[in-house]
């Protein structure tokens, strides 16, 4: 018994020993480089070079209705994919989406709940309840702002913005001031 209890002991302190290895936080070298998407190796606290990349209110969302897979949404492919969004919201089939049913389809459809539009760009009357006409006219909001040629065709293109933000400061370490380059 005795014999069983010190090797249950042994294992158990070995466990303990090799987890707290692994539970230390690495110490940063300030000095080390970072990779950064796109962009050239910045050593810490540098100024980030080149032009950010972001996608536009629902970029996501409107490059899945591209069924032809040509790299634009046309007002054919728009409406088609329109007629079944918010079928797909409607978890419960009530004819109206909910809060609840609204947050779990902005999760899936565009990746975040932090994703624009947020849930008051569906809700235009409050109500709590979103219809289909609220919930197409914001689709129809989100195409229409983001065709910049007003041509009534979505390209790729026209979701991305780029843009250089001049003299962003950059993050450092908590303990020193962010400074302006």
């Amino acid at each position: 018994m005795i014999k069983r209890f010190k090797i249950i002991l042994i294992i158990f302190t070995a466990i303990l020993i090799y987890c707290n290895a692994y539970a230390q936080v690495p110490i940063e070298d300030p000095n080390a480089t970072i990779e950064l998407p796109n962009k050239k190796l910045a050593k810490k606290g540098m100024r980030i070079e080149g032009p950010i990349t972001s996608i536009s209110a629902g970029g996501l969302l409107l490059a899945s209705f591209d069924s032809n897979y040509n790299f634009q949404i046309d007002l054919n492919e728009f409406n088609n994919a329109k007629l079944h969004i918010f079928n797909i919201a409607d978890t419960d089939k009530s004819g109206v989406i909910s809060p609840f049913e609204l947050e779990d389809w902005r999760k899936t459809a565009l990746g975040s709940l932090d994703a624009p539009p947020g849930n008051l760009s569906f809700d235009k009357d409050y109500d709590q309840r979103i219809t289909k006409n609220e919930f197409n006219k914001t689709l129809i909001s989100i195409f229409e702002s983001g065709d910049k040629n007003n041509d009534g065709i979505l390209k790729f293109s026209e979701l991305v913005n780029v843009f250089e933000i001049s003299n962003r400061m950059v993050a450092t370490t908590d303990n020193e001031s962010n400074n302006w380059k």
